[in-house]
Formats: structure tokens, C-alpha cells, sequence
């Protein structure tokens, strides 16, 4: 009588042989193993497909609008106040001053 104990998988297949299962570390023969999606040989018990979230890709979301233009220069007017007006040096602006007026409004004590 011999030492060694015989399992399930330890009998003459022609062409087989026996392997170990990957995760429960069973012995199977090579012929009932299958290929897990790791790449690793494992019992039809162990065997578990790939989770199809795997395989989930996400929408491509494109944010840069179809044309774009720079905004507006900005405007500035010309605001002539009644000592720019006034025909007197040193409150006349160039551009809103007219020749020989005072305007009534003319208050000495504000500059330009």
C-alpha cells in the first residue's frame, strides 16, 4: 500500500494531464480547466466572466464652441462739463470748447 493519497483527477487520460486550479488550488485535469479574462487557468467553479463595466467608456464631450469672436472694443464718449466748455484758458478742453462763450454754470473753483 502506498503513501500518497489519489484525488479526483489522478487517473490515465490519454493526451491529459493534471493542473492545479489558480484560486482553490484544486487538481483538476488540463482538459476541464478554463481561461479566466486575467489570463490564469481555473475550475469550472472558480471560472467567473469579466465584469461588463470593464468595458464601459465614456461619451466624448466636446465643450469648445462651433466660433467664438472677441468681444467689443470699448467706447468712450466725450462728456464736454460747462468749465470745458467755457472759452477761458486753462479750463478749455480741446474738442467741447467754444470761441468767445461763458457758459453760466463756469465755477472757477473746480479744475479740469
Amino acid at each position: 500500500m502506498s503513501g500518497t493519497l489519489r484525488g479526483d483527477a489522478d487517473f490515465l487520460a490519454l493526451g491529459d494531464w493534471n493542473a492545479v486550479c489558480f484560486r482553490c488550488g484544486s487538481k483538476f485535469k488540463a482538459s476541464t480547466m478554463l481561461k479566466n479574462w486575467q489570463g490564469f487557468w481555473t475550475c469550472s467553479r472558480c471560472w467567473e466572466p469579466r465584469q461588463p463595466q470593464d468595458f464601459v467608456r465614456g461619451i466624448v464631450d466636446v465643450q469648445t464652441p462651433p466660433w467664438v469672436q472677441p468681444p467689443p472694443q470699448d467706447v468712450f464718449a466725450a462728456v464736454c462739463f460747462p468749465n470745458g466748455i467755457t472759452a477761458i484758458d486753462g479750463y478749455a478742453v480741446a474738442g467741447c470748447a467754444i470761441a468767445t462763450y461763458v457758459s453760466p454754470f463756469f465755477n472757477p473753483s473746480v479744475g479740469v
